[in-house]
């Protein structure tokens, strides 16, 4: 079958191919805004742990006292153009997507604007804050806003088949010119696969590219009552687990001990929940024997909006710690700090 796609895989990789050497030629100029630039994106389709990633890199910036902003797209959220994130409602994710209401609401003080001309959002967010850095999250492919470090994110648990691009593997581009256009390659979710398949991993990827390598694993924090704040390290009785993420298996390893699930309903990602889904999730967890339903952080600014599973509703409560090359992580940040001065 994926023999079939091999001429759809060599047109969309000669598009992709084009384009990006109209930016390396500076025939297509990326456009420079009054701020350090960080990018954080993938090089595979989807739940590679971007979101967790952008959360990080604004706390390191928040502990250089570096003011910040965040610019997203983003996706399959309801109103178009360039928008200020505001989660004073309910309907927040819906409005301005998940994950930008997921930051916003993490960090309440740092404003964060989707857009899907990120030059625009940057220079708008730019117009009305002060910042000394702008994280633009899912960026690595949006190449028309400049940017002072490119964060290249892989997934350590992605089969290595999975590279060739799109529409044969999941590949946004080619390997080797996204490998040359990183500043710093960020391998995630190391704790999901064991010390053997990781060292093979980072040998492999070490064979490729002289870029710095860092290892971002996965740091449980706890589980937090929706509606009373209440955090607890785990959950002593039966949970029933709602996800709407590209990779639920990854959910379930990360929780393995913590928690006993009855059931995992898994929706695609980024999934819109509906009342008549919310009532067959109760319903269902009940008939289950679930005392509580258990969701992650970016599920939760959706099913937060109705009422009546606040009650019932827990999140996971996820966290990054970095491993491998972390000096040269910081050292960048450092640096471009050190220049915008």
């Amino acid at each position: 079958m994926r023999e079939v796609l091999f001429p759809a895989r060599w047109l969309y990789q000669s598009v992709t191919g084009f384009r990006n050497l109209m930016f390396d030629w500076r025939v297509i100029k990326a456009q420079k805004v009054d701020a350090k630039v960080i990018s954080v994106g993938n090089l595979t389709m989807g739940g590679t742990g971007k979101t967790p990633i952008t959360l990080a890199i604004l706390e390191e910036l928040r502990k250089r006292s570096l003011k910040a902003g965040v610019v997203s797209r983003g996706y399959k959220r309801e109103q178009k153009g360039v928008l200020e994130v505001d989660v004073s409602s309910r309907t927040a994710a819906q409005i301005f997507g998940d994950e930008p209401a997921l930051i916003k609401s993490t960090f309440p003080d740092i404003p964060v604007l989707v857009g899907e001309r990120r030059v625009a959002a940057a220079q708008s967010l730019l117009n009305a804050n002060k910042v000394d850095f702008i994280v633009c999250d899912d960026a690595f492919q949006h190449r028309r806003l400049h940017r002072d470090l490119n964060i290249l994110l892989l997934d350590a648990t992605e089969p290595q088949r999975n590279y060739r691009v799109l529409p044969v593997g999941r590949a946004r581009e080619s390997m080797q010119p996204a490998f040359k256009r990183a500043d710093l390659i960020v391998v995630t979710k190391t704790n999901l696969i064991d010390a053997e398949e990781l060292k093979r991993l980072t040998d492999w990827l070490e064979s490729k590219t002289k870029k710095p390598i860092v290892h971002a694993e996965y740091e449980f924090k706890g589980f937090r009552q929706i509606q009373t704040g209440k955090i607890e390290k785990e959950l002593k009785d039966n949970a029933y687990l709602v996800s709407g993420i590209a990779k639920p298996q990854a959910l379930e390893k990360t929780l393995e001990g913590k928690v006993k699930v009855v059931k995992h309903r898994s929706f695609p990602d980024h999934h819109r929940y509906t009342s008549l889904e919310v009532e067959e999730i109760m319903d269902e967890s009940s008939q289950l024997a679930a005392r509580w339903i258990l969701t992650t952080a970016k599920d939760s600014m959706k099913l937060a909006a109705f009422p009546r599973l606040r009650e019932w509703l827990w999140v996971s409560e996820l966290g990054i710690r970095f491993k491998g090359d972390v000096n040269a992580f910081y050292e960048a940040i450092d640096r471009l700090a050190r220049e915008g001065r």
